[in-house]
């Protein structure tokens, strides 16, 4: 079984810091708005043109385009302050808001965000395990001011990790070291008032082991592409992720992964988390991951991000999606359908995460047991069923299911804090090894 890859149905941005999960054929002049972002990114209040050798800040020059979103493009930068000897520090990433990111009629917190994460709870082992800032600054452009975001360098995304293994399978050891590093993450961001709302493979990192091969190899393998300063409208030029750059070892080399434990990951992209008491938006995480307080429109916490953590989980995991509320004949998304997923699954929505939803829609869609009406079954099969664990020993599944469970319970106020989830058997076994 594969994912579904359906498209993010949120319409949120992908604005990653690091790296960019869409790898393109080659670096070079873009074909108009065929290239990355377009160029219809580019105007008043949008995008800011970036040039390869400009240096932002008086220490930052910029080498190449690792990345883009909806409302930034993101570029590896060298750090002429630091000394060459200096591997670690000397690239950084640097993320280029548009103009219109933040503003009056955009209340964005993700400089806040980020700050306050770098600063707070530093004793936390969670900590370690963000993808921090490290500077940040406005640059006024031809298109107006833009808030530029200096982060840690970082290597692939959760996305193309798993096509190292077979069927795009990360091995248990593997996916046991990740999850409890997102527990992690998530508690510290949790003790420091925040909830990231937006947890999918393209905004988790692997981290840099090894720079060198920046200078040596990624750099001259794809050299600069042409660019003019002289023309009258901004030409986009496609990205080129650092994959396979970041280290030095090849994931796949060791048939029992006992490298697994040189590969850490961070989670990042905070462009669109909110502060515990004070939320962004109510509309919240890729539809896929949704919360079921968040489907029903009630109120949601911190726990919201647990939720979004299993479902994520499973999705790396076992490279399948959960849910996706899609119909026949034409795959259309449908609420009704989302939410028979999520009671064939994990059961009934309680009577009283219901109390708190829309009344409308509520009445609309649950019978008096919680259940869907005008639906039996959503058809997919049950987690218990096979079809999911190809190639786990059934002992391996039922510890696995124990742990997602912890998260995924229905009601909010039922899940499983991080300090117990770190100390669940599947997460724990062998993770020291």
């Amino acid at each position: 079984m594969t994912t579904d890859h359906t498209p993010d149905q949120s319409g949120r941005g992908d604005d990653v810091p690091a790296a960019e999960s869409k790898e393109t054929a080659a670096v070079g002049v873009g074909d108009s708005d065929d290239a990355d972002e377009g160029r219809d990114a580019y105007h008043p209040g949008g995008f800011h043109p970036v040039y390869i050798g400009d240096v932002y800040a008086e220490k930052y020059e910029v080498m190449r385009k690792i990345g883009y979103g909806r409302y930034s493009t993101v570029w590896m930068v060298k750090d002429l302050s630091k000394p060459r000897s200096n591997h670690e520090h000397r690239f950084r990433a640097l993320k280029v808001l548009s103009a219109e990111c933040y503003g009056a009629d955009q209340p964005v917190f993700e400089r806040e965000i980020l700050k306050h994460l770098r600063a707070s709870n530093q004793d936390l082992p969670g900590h370690k395990y963000i993808c921090h800032l490290v500077d940040d600054f406005k640059h006024k452009g031809p298109n107006g001011t833009h808030v530029c975001l200096v982060f840690e360098l970082m290597g692939e995304t959760l996305s193309t990790f798993g096509t190292y293994f077979r069927e795009c399978l990360i091995p248990t050891p593997v996916m046991r070291k990740f999850s409890a590093q997102l527990i992690l993450a998530l508690h510290f961001a949790h003790a420091s008032n925040v909830i990231h709302t937006d947890i999918k493979q393209d905004n988790i990192f692997i981290k840099f082991q090894d720079t060198s091969r920046i200078e040596s190899e990624f750099l001259v393998n794809y050299p600069a592409p042409e660019q003019d300063r002289t023309e009258a409208r901004y030409t986009p030029i496609s990205s080129r992720p650092l994959i396979g750059y970041y280290t030095t070892v090849d994931p796949r080399s060791d048939p029992t992964f006992r490298l697994f434990g040189l590969f850490n990951i961070a989670l990042g992209d905070w462009g669109v988390s909110s502060w515990a008491d004070k939320h962004l938006t109510e509309n919240i995480q890729p539809v896929a991951l949704r919360a079921p307080e968040v489907l029903v429109k009630a109120p949601w916490t911190t726990t919201a991000d647990w939720w979004n953590l299993g479902a994520l989980i499973i999705e790396v995991y076992r490279a399948v999606r959960l849910f996706s509320g899609m119909v026949p004949p034409d795959g259309h998304y449908e609420l009704r359908e989302h939410l028979a997923e999520i009671v064939d699954h994990f059961g009934p929505f309680p009577k009283e995460l219901l109390a708190q939803g829309d009344g409308e829609l509520v009445k609309s869609m649950f019978d008096d047991e919680g259940r869907i009406k005008g639906v039996k079954s959503s058809g997919v099969p049950p987690l218990e069923d096979e079809v999911w664990w190809s190639g786990l020993a059934q002992n391996e599944v039922d510890l696995f299911l124990s742990f997602l469970r912890c998260m995924m319970k229905v009601n909010p106020a039922d899940r499983v804090p991080a300090e117990e989830l770190v100390q669940h058997s599947w997460i724990s076994k062998n993770l020291n090894r």
